[in-house]
């Protein structure tokens, strides 16, 4: 069985459309498959991938390809060229590679087939998987030129056009227009800011209250309205490089974040676009909120569930002193989602509760994964017995290169290494079918018991109990609905425990 994977490249561009470009390429190999195959590829077995991204993690398609080469016997993988099927970093070179050669998948493109059980066939594929990433990188760089350069001519080249706008093309250059309802919304809140003199959140509730909606939310936030009076784009500038693309490596993962930047750091340019309110008008707002700033008593954490507990609508619950009154913890938009708050000492309760829950959870399954174990056991021995094959066909290629052996002998000799080879790659796709993930329980186990002994401590402060607990808790998720419309009240709430297995 043959498949074929489909992808639009950066190296495409100006090709035309994704739809157009995959259509093209899908001829190609079809062609191809009815030459040497004598049929073409089912629709089934056509993988199209249509969103964009440099990693594997951000690409769907390619995950599926990957697992079905690995569960089921697919002869071969058609592309148009070997870099459609990665121009990642490293990491993802070798996920590519090792999945393919594992499974004895050929790797087919028009021009070349490549089989990575073969050694001068993985090192030819490697250098093209890495000079596509060179590629890659060096095409960021231009595009990053061109962005600046646009920016610089006033072009509004965001993906998505700010509240109060509309993104249309003029003389083939991205800018933006008035959208007379949204703009009316922000004049609004330029108005209610300074001749009203009310915070963010004020005028977030009297837009609400109004019926005014978001473009995309149910309802405005204060961060929503904040991010509104500060935005030049209103009085027609263009600001740009105010988020840039952070990229951090935690817990094994590559995390993409985009943290607001320091306004020194921002690009502000004059945009070809008309502005929605005047500069009196912006720079009246500016001066409000620089003199009124919000000031933080104390700089310490209190809240030890910090960035860890989030209410069931996904937003972080935020922890609320109460004077002489016990401390809450409620979900800022608690008014839409419904949830009611908490007491600090009944979530840090039912917190302990539920870990020592979850201790018990991963005991009992400790207990059951050691009993799996072997065939874990053999997937290392196997794949210890083929790096062994692999050391002996590079001293059977250094014999030949050096003369010592004739092409007969290594013909022979080679073609008992490769059978080994073949017979060893599919017992250890067997043997992989049926082996378990290697958890270590005993040490998720220990973190957890750090984490509950430090909880139980009131000695302890806040900020060691947040750092302990994100080390092993991915995430709390609070649930507290009632018919009850009081404030607060005793119904139980629920909460759910995610590890960061």
């Amino acid at each position: 069985m043959y498949i074929i994977y489909l992808r639009k490249s950066r190296l495409d561009s100006g090709a035309g459309t994704v739809s157009e470009v995959l259509e093209r390429h899908e001829k190609i190999l079809q062609e191809y498959a009815k030459s040497n195959f004598g049929c073409e590829i089912q629709e089934n077995c056509i993988y199209r991938e249509i969103v964009s991204g440099e990693t594997i993690k951000d690409r769907p398609v390619i995950q599926a390809v990957l697992n079905r080469i690995q569960e089921e016997d697919v002869d071969g993988v058609l592309v148009v060229d070997p870099q459609r099927l990665s121009r990642g970093d490293l990491s993802d070179c070798g996920t590519i590679i090792r999945a393919f050669r594992y499974t004895s998948t050929l790797i087919i493109t028009p021009t070349k087939t490549y089989d990575l059980s073969e050694k001068f066939d993985r090192k030819f594929f490697e250098s093209e998987l890495m000079r596509g990433n060179d590629y890659l990188e060096y095409v960021k760089e231009i595009m990053l030129r061109g962005r600046l350069a646009s920016v610089s001519e006033g072009n509004f080249i965001g993906s998505v056009p700010p509240y109060g706008y509309d993104k249309v093309m003029v003389d083939k250059k991205p800018t933006l227009v008035i959208n007379s309802a949204e703009a009316d919304v922000v004049r609004l809140i330029f108005v209610l800011s300074i001749k009203e003199s009310i915070g963010a959140g004020a005028i977030a509730s009297r837009l609400n209250s109004l019926g005014f909606l978001p473009r995309k939310k149910d309802f405005w936030t204060a961060s929503s309205i904040t991010e509104i009076l500060r935005n030049p784009v209103y009085i027609g500038k263009i600001r740009w490089n105010w988020r840039k693309t952070v990229k951090k490596y935690e817990n094994g993962e590559i995390i993409t974040s985009r943290p607001k930047s320091d306004s020194g750091t921002w690009t502000v340019t004059q945009g070809k676009h008309q502005p929605i309110i005047s500069e009196e008008t912006f720079n009246k707002v500016q001066s409000g909120i620089k003199n009124h700033p919000r000031i933080h008593k104390s700089k310490k954490l209190v809240n030890p569930f910090a960035g860890v507990l989030r209410c069931e609508c996904g937003t972080a619950m935020s922890y609320q002193p109460q004077g002489k009154s016990e401390p809450r913890l409620h979900c800022p938009h608690q008014q839409h989602c419904g949830n009611k708050s908490a007491t600090y000492k009944e979530v840090e309760d039912a917190v302990i509760q539920s870990i020592g829950t979850v201790i018990a959870e991963l005991k009992a399954k400790s207990m059951k994964t050691k009993k799996d174990f072997s065939f874990n056991d053999a997937v290392k021995k196997i794949e210890s017995e083929l790096k062994t094959v692999e050391s002996q066909q590079d001293k059977l290629y250094d014999l030949l290169e050096q003369g010592i052996y004739t092409n007969e002998i290594f013909m022979q000799r080679n073609g008992k290494l490769k059978a080994k080879q073949q017979q060893l790659e599919k017992s250890l796709k067997n043997a992989k079918a049926l082996s378990v993930p290697e958890i270590d329980y005993e040490e998720k186990i220990l973190a957890l018991h750090e984490v509950l002994d430090i909880l139980k401590n009131p000695d302890a402060d806040a900020g060691t109990k947040n750092t302990l607990l994100k080390k092993s808790v991915k995430e709390i998720r609070y649930t507290r609905h009632t018919e009850n419309h009081t404030k607060w009240d005793n119904t139980p709430f629920t909460l759910e425990v995610f590890l960061k297995l």
